[in-house]
């Protein structure tokens, strides 16, 4: 029986399996199963992402399909793009990176920020080559490993006119990259190297000699984590992205009439697959909040007159993102915003925020939970106009499993966790891909030894799962305070203070003991114009938090939270910052105040290292001194190296 027998009322009229693009909203269990009874790419127009958009356009080819709005003024729009004029671009951009590699295959590296041409460098490169994006804020250094790491031979970058980024060290980019043959650039249609003009020059009729990629070819390598040190490269393929796409416009809204806003960064998977390219292939609208996005302050302060005036209808955005919305909407902003569906991914939403975002706006916080190595989101709760299961991330994606397993150090399976009960959370699914560009990194990713023989993967995330099939994140792994061999969720700290009125952000972590490994504290960020007191803060931690071991010892007040480029707190920064001031005030303690000349926090290994430049302020006996130092760090488990100068 082929899928097209499979027919469901569930699906909407003439968008059932095998007929082009499918569409149905995900709203229970039954759903589910629905769209399980189908082949994956029996789903979509074909396999490949320039196959699915120009069927697109095909539909609708005057349809505006993108969207930029003006940085100054996010009433007026910047530049648009038809679907005919957007298929079109993608094909005449994928000639043209065809013709620079030669007898190489394209792989273009893109570093720019939220812009329409962005789109169409992605997935031109996906259709010919390999794309690789990469963060604009990272260094030049990390940029450069990255790049060699992926023997980028063609650079696509943004200018100083986005502002600050790795764009400015250009001429360092191009001078260490030896694979790279040519350099484009966006937002300067001036320069002799303008992508937009070299894109324009292309012959329409070029696209037709190209050799374009198999929809399971490797297609994208996504840089993922590491905004202190060199991150992971993570292999994705065309087809695989594609589902994942797919199932989160089922899950968000799949008819054609929705307008997805955008403001999350294209170098991440949230940006490019979970948003844009969901979009795309559905045939929605997308609007780019500015080539900002969400780090633009107006677009936080003006949010629901932009939903009203945009019309768009569905977004994703970081809790940290919805938790700014909250803190600086007017009374009444909101009132006839056109918002049906708003999902948050990255971090696990608070449960004071996603209450109190709901009892002033009317709309629940949806959370959604995945992976760059899954190609995007693996669960959800679905909008079905009722309450979501607070605290929870959801229940699984079609053609995903998701178990709750206890491993050993090895990443070798032990046993499966009873219900309710919290461990190891891992994924078996179509979009699990095929790990990373550096093969040595995926012993840490793939579970051995699963009863079932089948490919699964760790999340590095504590979770469980209850009767229903609902998942709950308790916290990554490495995120756990262990207090003197006890372990303490990070989660219940931050909670706690998320419910005190002044508190807009706050983050839990471990610092460094010499006793009895870590403590907790916290850091918080206040709302605008709110005011509170460290005792004050500490004695509501105290009151609201059950578990005595896991009361703060400290609280600080800080302007704001240390955010990753997509929006999660930056815990590892929190960390480095917290055993700096340790690692200071124990050397300060042996070799007097001010000995400390340089400090600096080394996160790429796999232990925290301090590194610092000691000189003591009373005349000493080096060895006496050495001998000291080494006594006061020997019992703290991140890793020092002092130098006497």
């Amino acid at each position: 029986m082929t899928s097209a027998n499979l027919a469901s009322s569930k699906w909407i009229a003439g968008s059932e399996p095998g007929q082009g693009i499918a569409r149905i909203r995900l709203l229970n269990d039954q759903d589910r199963a629905e769209i399980e009874r189908h082949p994956p790419l029996s789903l979509l127009p074909a396999d490949n992402i320039y196959d699915c958009i120009a069927a697109a356009a095909v539909r609708h080819p005057g349809k505006t399909a993108i969207t930029l709005l003006d940085s100054a003024d996010a009433s007026n729009i910047s530049e648009s793009l038809t679907y005919e004029q957007l298929i079109d671009r993608i094909g005449k951009a994928s000639s043209l990176f065809a013709k620079i590699a030669g007898a190489d295959m394209p792989i273009v590296t893109v570093i720019a920020p939220l812009h329409p041409d962005v789109l169409v460098a992605s997935w031109a490169a996906e259709t010919v080559g390999v794309v690789n994006p990469i963060n604009p804020f990272l260094d030049a250094v990390a940029t450069i490993t990255l790049m060699n790491a992926a023997k980028s031979n063609v650079l696509v970058i943004g200018t100083s006119a986005f502002g600050p980024g790795v764009w400015d060290k250009l001429d360092q980019l191009r001078s260490s990259v030896p694979t790279l043959k040519r350099v484009l650039i966006i937002g300067d249609e001036s320069s002799a190297d303008s992508f937009a003009a070299a894109v324009a020059a292309q012959p329409g009729a070029a696209f037709s000699k190209v050799q374009r990629r198999k929809g399971a070819d490797t297609a994208t390598y996504m840089p993922t984590g590491g905004t202190t040190s060199t991150p992971k490269i993570v292999l994705h393929t065309q087809d695989r992205q594609l589902i994942n796409a797919w199932l989160m416009g089922a899950l968000m809204g799949a008819d054609e009439d929705q307008v997805v806003g955008l403001g999350m960064p294209l170098f991440h998977v949230g940006g490019l697959v979970a948003a844009a390219l969901r979009a795309i292939i559905f045939g929605q609208s997308l609007i780019l909040l500015t080539v900002d996005g969400f780090r633009n302050p107006r677009i936080v302060k003006d949010f629901w007159p932009l939903m009203k005036r945009t019309g768009i209808t569905n977004i994703i955005a970081t809790p940290t993102t919805a938790a700014a919305i909250l803190a600086s909407a007017g009374e009444g902003d909101h009132v006839g915003h056109s918002v049906q569906t708003f999902s948050c991914g990255g971090s696990t939403i608070p449960v004071e925020l996603l209450r109190a975002f709901h009892r002033k706006f009317g709309i629940y916080l949806r959370e959604v939970w995945g992976m760059t190595e899954f190609h995007g989101v693996s669960t959800g709760h679905p909008n079905d106009g009722r309450e979501p299961a607070i605290g929870s991330v959801g229940r699984r994606f079609a053609f995903h499993d998701v178990k709750v397993v206890e491993l050993d150090e090895y990443e070798n399976f032990v046993r499966e966790a009873a219900t309710g009960e919290k461990g190891i959370l891992v994924v078996s699914s179509i979009c699990v891909g095929a790990g990373y560009l550096d093969p040595s990194k995926n012993g840490e990713f793939f579970v051995e030894r699963m009863p079932d023989g089948k490919v699964w993967a760790s999340t590095g995330d504590i979770g469980s799962m209850d009767a229903d099939g609902h998942i709950w994140v308790h916290g990554r792994q490495k995120d756990l305070i262990v207090r003197g061999g006890h372990n303490i969720d990070p989660k219940q700290i931050e909670e706690a203070l998320q419910r005190h009125p002044a508190v807009q952000l706050s983050a839990a972590i471990g610092r460094p003991d010499a006793k009895r490994g870590e403590m907790p504290i916290a850091y918080v960020q206040l709302k605008p114009g709110a005011s509170a007191r460290t005792e004050e803060l500490l004695s509501f931690a105290k009151e609201n938090i059950a578990e005595r071991a896991a009361v703060p010892v400290d609280i600080s007040i800080i302007p704001a939270i240390p955010l990753t480029a997509v929006g999660k707190i930056a815990k590892p920064t929190l960390r480095a910052q917290a055993t700096e001031a340790v690692a200071r005030d124990v050397v300060e303690g042996i070799a007097g105040k001010g000995s400390v000349r340089s400090l600096e926090t080394d996160i790429s290994g796999k232990r925290l290292t301090v590194r610092m430049q000691v000189s003591p302020t009373y005349q000493a006996e080096p060895d006496a001194l050495r001998r000291q130092l080494d006594e006061a760090f020997m019992t703290f488990e991140f890793a020092s190296d002092i130098r006497l100068v």
